[in-house]
């Protein structure tokens, strides 16, 4: 068990074991300006953004971060709650922030705001506009709005949003999507090939790097499958 002080007290989170994947992903990510996970669900992606978004915010001079999913809803469960190991978890005090849900943080003897909101909406960026945000953690991106029109598109919004930061830093998640999708032609599949100033750390995940479920729990969900399906490939 690991203690995380949040607001002058100190919890206790039962992580669990991790794998080689995932202390390499969570080890990587101190010196890369932008970190995604991709992969399977169950395979304990979102746990490891959590944990690199807490290492994170402990070094940030920034005050404002943003936390985002296709909803405020799935933001709230994926990010604020993940099974017992999310922000909420690891900070509580939740709160409103001009109108935004927020997680309020007190660490290092200062106040940090995390902004919950929903992106997968045409005008979703407007939830975003006003604020500069240092740290921009987002789960399953590519269900957020994007678009050409950089005033609009929510990803766009969200990462000039950081132009203003002292240091910015970007993770994300998602489950496999369309290989012909933006969110690999504009962003991911890009950044793996061109390379990112300051850093791109990506790892992919399955279900057979989550240490923590047995063997024959993993026989059990696959059984559930059709090996030969997209179903199956993506999951």
């Amino acid at each position: 068990k690991k203690k995380i002080m949040a607001k002058n007290e100190y919890r206790e989170v039962p992580w669990g074991v991790f794998s080689y994947k995932h202390k390499k992903y969570i080890h990587d990510s101190v010196d890369s300006r932008i970190n995604v996970a991709e992969g399977a669900v169950r395979a304990g992606k979102t746990i490891d953004d959590c944990i690199i978004f807490k290492i994170a915010l402990e070094e940030s001079p920034d005050k404002i971060h943003l936390a985002s999913g296709s909803t405020l809803a799935n933001a709230k469960l994926n990010i604020g709650e993940c099974n017992g190991y999310g922000l909420a978890h690891l900070f509580k005090d939740w709160g409103k922030f001009l109108d935004n849900e927020a997680l309020f943080i007190n660490i290092k003897g200062e106040e940090k705001v995390v902004i919950f909101v929903g992106g997968g909406k045409a005008d979703s960026y407007k939830k975003i506009l006003g604020n500069s945000y240092g740290i921009w953690i987002a789960t399953e991106i590519n269900e957020h709005y994007d678009c050409d029109e950089s005033k609009e598109s929510f990803i766009k919004v969200a990462m000039a949003r950081q132009l203003a930061s002292i240091k910015p830093k970007i993770i994300w998640d998602l489950n496999p999507s369309n290989p012909l999708a933006t969110i690999y032609t504009d962003y991911i599949d890009k950044w793996q090939k061109d390379g990112v100033i300051g850093g791109y750390n990506y790892q992919h995940f399955t279900i057979y790097d989550n240490a923590n479920i047995t063997e024959e729990r993993k026989k059990e969900i696959i059984s559930q499958y059709d090996p030969t399906s997209i179903w199956y490939q993506r999951d």
